[in-house]
């Protein structure tokens, strides 16, 4: 039997094996019901609590089951080719000053507008697909950029928007997390009918690279899970190129203003665009991760992690390599009072010290504490009050004759 055929074999049977333990782990954090930070509030224990962990765990499996186990001579390439990238960004002068890799992309002003509905829960929701060539491409030299730029469905953008009719209203910008994309599944997971409705915000949900209409794989975002870092340094690059076009499309139609909120994935991409961007009158961080190393190494498949050494991978290498399109390596240009943060105590996908270091580099913002995990935090209840609190505090609000009842 060849390397990969056990590694694949190894992998499968240890799903139980992983499923049993979390199960324990998870059992016996909930029955604690303390937390390991001091910063982080106390875990109410709770079978709910319990259940939402166990979630997280499950939907990390899941990813494995799908993913499965790559190649050792893929693994080894893709490691190559990540050091080749760092040693260039160190020659260019890219991680010494990372604002340099990213360049200012030219206002968006060709794009197709069309009418759609998807379902949104129990009810039909219209929204306007917004399309246009989205213009990104790696740097000359940059390792990937060949394979990037043979992505066919990938350099053709995609935004859906919620937009009011009659007087100009705050825009929200949304940037989704992993696995999502699709127009039905991104208006559940941000809660678009409240936004949009209740709070009379008109809203923008830019389908983010390699997901949705734009992804080739069997679900939403595949292609991201594959270890290659390279991929994901020029994922995030093309997100916040195709970010900002957005932001210039919606400043040529409004000076209302204009705020980001990201959920997981999404609250990665907003923070970069938030230390790019003048002119962000806000930036909420959901469930947020800030270090793509630490993220990988958590949720790796359990194989990965018993042969690190036989795959090579090297994380301070990933984390050199991360560091042009780390929010970590910005200092965002909203003000310290209109930036926001809530994450999960009991979140298993991205642990609760992405949020702590992401507020402590946000010089301590206001932060909301959700007893839940990662899949369901975001909408949970508390976190709709959060969020209409730190738009009003923010001044993302419609005129006061226009919040109350109108959803025109």
């Amino acid at each position: 039997m060849s390397d990969l055929k056990t590694l694949q074999l190894q992998h499968l049977l240890s799903i139980p094996a992983q499923l049993i333990w979390g199960v324990v782990a998870e059992s016996w954090s909930a029955l604690r019901g303390h937390s390991s930070h001091a910063d982080v509030p106390t875990q109410d224990p709770s079978l709910r609590l319990l259940a939402e962990a166990l979630l997280d765990r499950t939907f990390t499996l899941f990813t494995h089951v799908l993913t499965g186990v790559p190649a050792l001579e893929e693994a080894r390439q893709a490691n190559r080719e990540a050091a080749t990238a760092r040693d260039l960004y160190a020659s260019r002068g890219w991680l010494e000053d990372p604002a340099r890799y990213h360049r200012t992309p030219p206002p968006l002003e060709r794009v197709l507008l069309t009418e759609d509905s998807t379902w949104e829960g129990p009810r039909r929701r219209a929204y306007r697909q917004l399309t246009f060539e989205s213009g990104f491409e790696p740097h000359v030299g940059e390792p990937g950029r060949e394979g990037w730029l043979a992505h066919e469905t990938n350099g053709h953008a995609h935004a859906y928007l919620l937009e009011h009719k009659g007087a100009p209203r705050p825009w929200l910008l949304c940037a989704h997390g992993f696995g999502m994309g699709a127009p039905w599944v991104t208006f559940s997971g941000f809660r678009a009918s409240y936004l949009h409705e209740e709070l009379g915000l008109n809203l923008v949900f830019p389908c983010l690279p390699l997901h949705g209409v734009r992804g080739s794989g069997r679900f939403s975002g595949r292609e991201l899970l594959a270890p290659n870092y390279m991929r994901l340094v020029l994922w995030f690059a093309h997100a916040v190129w195709d970010v900002r076009r957005t932001l210039s499309w919606v400043r040529a139609r409004s000076d209302a203003p204009i705020g980001l909120y990201g959920i997981s994935l999404g609250s990665y991409v907003a923070a970069l665009v938030a230390s790019l961007e003048d002119g962000i009158r806000c930036v909420i961080a959901g469930l947020p991760l800030v270090d793509f190393a630490n993220v990988a190494r958590d949720n790796q498949p359990w194989v990965l992690s018993r042969y690190a050494e036989r795959f090579g991978t090297d994380w301070e290498l990933i984390r050199q390599l991360t560091h042009p399109v780390s929010p970590l390596a910005f200092s965002p240009r909203v003000p310290r009072e209109r930036r926001f943060i809530y994450a999960g105590i009991s979140d298993r996908v991205v642990r609760p010290e992405h949020a702590l270091t992401l507020w402590r580099h946000w010089e301590r913002p206001e932060i909301h504490w959700v007893q839940g995990g990662h899949v369901l935090s975001a909408r949970k209840s508390s976190v709709g009050p959060f969020l209409k609190r730190s738009l009003r505090q923010a001044g993302m609000r419609p005129h006061p004759a226009l919040e109350v009842g109108d959803a025109s």
